[in-house]
């Protein structure tokens, strides 16, 4: 899901504004930031998180831990869930943490990218209920947009309180995988995904994967029907990745 779903999205979000909808404009800019992309400080111990879940309970059904299902072989050590940081070193995104995350057996379904805004500096005496930021997301199958943000609403003006604007888009006369397949058959090669750009991928996620098949990171566990593993990959938390000395920014 990595590298075949999520770090497209993050190149869709990060590229700059294409000049027109033309295949080779867009893909030139996805193919631009991903090679701009890497791990967060180039520290794989620090940046990446795996785990497993065990027996747990789903909307009332319960299920046994991933090892135990039937055809598993526990002594892979393969996870079902997958977290990584990372950072596009362009001029606009330098600095800003992008955090990849995707899990099996998990409380709930949730596929949406969260675009979380930088609180301001200071908010003014007298005001409460700032706690929060700004978030924009956008919500995948079914398709959503929501931002939400914090206004002095009704009541008392000088308390905060948040509020969630939400839209829901209903669905286009195919699913996405056959939008997919109209473009192969149309001849339209927008959608898909180019050669070197997968390459782009691949050597983004090889070191994780080199790392994870040498036990260089443990495999955590968490309960099925969870929110994964205790604590929280937060790239907050990571010191500022250091800069790459003489590379220009997209190259």
């Amino acid at each position: 899901m990595v590298q075949s779903h999520l770090l497209q999205v993050l190149a869709l979000l990060t590229m700059d504004a294409p000049p027109t909808l033309d295949a080779r404009e867009l893909r030139d800019r996805k193919a631009q930031v991903l090679r701009a992309t890497r791990l967060w400080n180039d520290d794989v111990r620090a940046c990446t998180r795996r785990a497993r879940y065990t027996a747990g309970e789903i909307d009332g059904r319960r299920l046994p831990a991933y090892a135990d299902e039937a055809g598993v072989d526990p002594g892979r050590g393969t996870e079902t869930l997958a977290e990584v940081v990372l950072v596009v070193d362009t001029w606009r995104w330098a600095g800003v943490p992008f955090r990849l995350r995707s899990g099996k057996a998990m409380s709930a379904t949730r596929k949406e990218a969260v675009i979380t805004f930088k609180q301001p500096a200071r908010v003014p005496d007298g005001l409460t209920g700032y706690e929060c930021p700004d978030r924009l997301r956008i919500g995948f199958g079914p398709d959503r947009l929501a931002i939400d943000v914090n206004i002095n609403g009704p009541g008392d003006p000088f308390v905060i309180d948040p509020v969630t604007l939400d839209v829901a888009f209903g669905p286009g006369a195919l699913p996405p995988y056959g939008e997919v397949l109209r473009g192969v058959l149309d001849d339209d090669p927008t959608l898909s995904v180019r050669g070197d750009t997968a390459e782009q991928c691949w050597r983004i996620v090889e070191p994780v994967l080199s790392a994870w098949r040498n036990d260089a990171v443990p495999l955590l566990e968490y309960p099925a029907g969870g929110s994964g593993p205790d604590g929280s990959l937060l790239a907050a938390a990571l010191p500022f990745p250091a800069p790459r000395a003489g590379r220009r920014a997209g190259a």
